[in-house]
């Protein structure tokens, strides 16, 4: 059986918890499309979905409330609520913030031998109103814990898939799924408008008519779903600097230099390689914005990190209050390669290395500094110049 955690409007919750009863909506991301995100139940009421144009939803609804998005709150605080769901020994998958899913039958032993001890541990781990679903496969159970809270056996699921609507399939395609809301609308054109309709047709019928898509839609209606894919639980690496009111051009890339020493030195690396990464901000008008980088490579080069996620800061929408970098994913230590480029330089760098790391071990990480320029032409002595943590390997 697999377990539906569902946590509706998350997004919405986190941006602003104290006006979920009123008609409010989250704004459109600054240069992104104009469209509202998650809507309360009031602006839903009021004919307000999210992904309409904000033109409509102001139309539809002209006591429509907008929130400054907050993607990096988000992130983190669903990734504690993740980790949290790990600790009941969960192995958890989650393709967006408020839904997570994971197996159960392995958890029955430790949580009391039934399922429901699985769903007490899970709510207990969640702390926040939730819902939870039970099902044979993910797309039962995210359809089960949209609805009301309930326990779908394997016997039955040909029953409740059956009479749903198919306009449930954007929510097992993916709302992003290019083409989703399409086949709906033309499934419905057909008379084809329940899952049980759909499942019906024979696989040729409706590779014919709709491609691969359409068998994957053929598949959710007749019960069939992928298996799940748990994310790797990782540790928590992030670094944050406070940024001067104003900061931008050479004063922004300095700070991220900074960012990327602290990261690179902090303890828990371990002198370990870095996969990705996730840079974000705190706006001064409210809100915050993010961007993943992959390094494409494993890396421990505070170089070539700078350069991968300096062009990064130019989609900046507004001045930002302080910036933070977080590792999303760490690789195996750095190897020590020789550069033919150094020749017998390489030693003395190894020897160095060893140097440094001595040094932090017996006293502490912020034991050696290096001094960067930040603002040389600043009438603020302590603006001029900032210390940051020597990183490993050494540049």
């Amino acid at each position: 059986m697999i377990a539906c955690v569902s946590i509706p409007r998350f997004s919405l919750r986190v941006a602003c918890p104290d006006r979920l009863d009123e008609p409010v909506a989250l704004a459109p991301l600054p240069g992104g499309r104009q469209a509202v995100g998650e809507v309360s139940r009031a602006a839903e009421a009021d004919g307000v979905e999210a992904g309409m144009v904000l033109g409509e939803a102001l139309a539809r609804c002209p006591s429509l409330g907008l929130v400054p998005s907050d993607p990096v709150g988000v992130s983190e605080r669903w990734d504690r609520l993740l980790e949290r769901l790990e600790g009941i020994g969960a192995a958890v998958e989650s393709e967006r913030p408020g839904e997570a899913f994971f197996e159960v039958d392995g958890l029955l032993g430790i949580h009391g031998g039934a399922g429901d001890g699985v769903v007490a541990a899970a709510r207990r781990a969640v702390r926040s109103p939730v819902r939870v679903a039970l099902a044979p496969n993910r797309f039962a159970a995210r359809l089960g814990a949209a609805g009301r809270e309930q326990v779908v056996p394997h016997g039955a699921l040909g029953r409740f898939l059956a009479p749903l609507p198919v306009a449930t399939l954007v929510a097992g395609l993916g709302p992003d799924e290019p083409g989703a809301r399409e086949l709906v609308g033309a499934l419905k054109r057909l008379g084809l408008g329940t899952l049980g309709r759909l499942a019906e047709l024979s696989a040729d019928q409706v590779a014919d008519r709709f491609g691969a898509l359409g068998l994957r839609a053929l598949r959710l209606a007749r019960g069939e779903d992928t298996p799940l894919r748990p994310r790797a639980p990782r540790e928590e690496l992030v670094a944050e600097i406070e940024l001067p009111e104003g900061a931008a051009g050479s004063q922004l890339g300095r700070a991220l230099e900074l960012l990327v020493d602290r990261l690179l030195a902090a303890r828990g690396r371990r002198e370990r390689t870095v996969l990705a990464l996730r840079l974000s901000a705190r706006l001064d008008s409210g809100g915050s914005w993010s961007v993943e980088q992959g390094l494409g490579r494993p890396t421990a080069s505070a170089r070539t990190i700078s350069a991968l996620l300096a062009p990064r800061l130019e989609a900046l929408p507004e001045p930002a209050g302080a910036l933070r970098l977080r590792a999303l994913a760490l690789g195996p230590r750095a190897a020590d390669q020789l550069e033919l480029a150094l020749g017998g330089r390489e030693p003395r760098r190894g020897r160095l290395a060893a140097a440094v790391r001595e040094v932090r071990a017996a006293a502490g990480a912020e034991a050696l500094l290096k001094a960067i320029d930040v603002d040389p032409g600043s009438r603020v002595p302590e603006r001029r110049v900032l210390l940051t943590p020597i990183p490993e390997p050494l540049p």
